[in-house]
């Protein structure tokens, strides 16, 4: 939903994905929303300060949630008509983020792109990744990368040539196989700690991962390299 000068906002039916916009780092151009077509049917939220990048975007949220810390007054007197407040107290045992993916959870939505969730803070970036794992329909999406929670029979498609990585968010992962990357595996464990799956390659259009117990974040371009174009032979005049 964009915010024009004087218009007066209607809000999209309810979606079963939504938009959350956090207080971190944001990294996609302003435009980004409204190039990408299939976000005109996600609904959008944000979570405290991401009001200000909601503002910022012209964006319109349906709803913004948290204790008002980090929102502005600029942007809070901005939005106060056109969009509903949820203030939470400052003393609290979740996050603005948590407190809000919480709720959207409950209202049944089955898809949730995170933007600005990285960056800034590192302690609230490592608790936004943790949040993937309770909220396994949630996707975090920079300008470069996608990172989401990895089920025990998880499928790709369409990603050949990006980068992808695999996170252990547990002790450790068993039982993990790959197949469609340049490196696969059979039947691996792989301890907390281990770099033995960073920076491999997904070369098949339908790419799978299975494993058997633990937990694991896959963090993976979001577009693939656009291949380099083979250089001409120099040629010398005679």
């Amino acid at each position: 939903m964009s915010m024009e000068s004087g218009q007066t906002p209607r809000p999209l039916p309810c979606s079963e994905r939504a938009v959350v916009l956090l207080n971190g780092e944001y990294d996609l151009s302003n435009d980004f929303f409204k190039l990408n077509r299939e976000y005109d049917t996600f609904d959008f939220f944000c979570a405290d300060g991401g009001a200000n990048l909601a503002v910022k975007l012209g964006i319109v949220p349906q709803l913004v949630m948290g204790d008002m810390d980090s929102i502005t007054i600029a942007t809070r007197r901005r939005l106060e008509k056109l969009c509903r407040f949820v203030e939470l107290p400052v003393d609290k045992n979740v996050s603005d983020a948590e407190a809000l993916l919480d709720m959207l959870n409950g209202q049944g939505y089955r898809e949730l792109h995170l933007f600005a969730a990285t960056g800034g803070r590192l302690d609230q970036t490592m608790f936004n990744l943790q949040l993937l794992q309770r909220f396994p329909q949630a996707r975090i999406i920079t300008s470069q990368e996608e990172i989401r929670n990895v089920s025990k029979s998880s499928s790709i498609s369409g990603k050949s040539g990006c980068r992808a990585s695999m996170l252990v968010m547990s002790s450790r992962v068993t039982g993990l196989s790959l197949e469609g990357f340049k490196y696969n595996l059979y039947d691996s464990t792989v301890e907390s700690g281990s770099t033995l799956t960073l920076s491999n390659v997904i070369i098949s259009n339908n790419a799978r991962i299975n494993y058997n117990e633990g937990a694991l974040l896959l963090i993976m371009e979001r577009l693939a390299p656009v291949p380099e174009k083979p250089r001409q032979r120099l040629h010398l005049i005679k």
